[in-house]
């Protein structure tokens, strides 16, 4: 076998696995896109939880055996930080009181007037239009006309 059989047959493995590649790379291309829009850092990785457990379950058993005497009172945990939860069905409320307000409002800049992420509305949207309270036309929101 010559030299430049060796590159051909080298040329075709690398065609092969290129195409092999080819849909983990538009996959990848696809999530990549998904986290930029959720405003996730590709660069972030997330701690692994059974590493994260571990290694507070220690951190508190060596807390503990260096304390001399038994604490008395715990710290109640702290509230999370950012927009308040609505309770159930609350937040279908707002976002129909707000189309009222401001019909033909994208879920985007509804997500910014409430203070929540857009995304999280999709669904309190698709439950609304199901129950026949708005309507999507095209990107604007608006409040059917049975609920108006």
């Amino acid at each position: 076998m010559s030299v430049l059989d060796d590159l051909r047959a080298a040329e075709q493995r690398v065609a092969e696995r290129l195409r092999e590649l080819e849909p983990s790379v538009a996959e990848y291309r696809e999530v990549r896109d998904v986290a930029d829009r959720l405003g996730i850092s590709a660069d972030a990785a997330p701690t692994p939880v059974a590493a994260t457990r571990r290694a507070t379950t220690r951190r508190r058993a060596s807390r503990s055996a260096r304390r001399s005497k038994p604490a008395t009172a715990t710290k109640a945990p702290a509230k999370p930080a950012g927009p308040a939860r609505a309770g159930s069905g609350q937040r279908g409320q707002q976002l129909v009181e707000l189309v009222r307000a401001r019909p033909g409002i994208t879920v985007r800049e509804a997500g910014a007037e409430l203070g929540v992420d857009p995304t999280s509305l999709y669904r309190v949207v698709r439950r609304l239009e199901e129950r026949g309270e708005l309507r999507k036309n095209g990107r604007n929101l608006e409040v059917a006309a049975a609920s108006a």
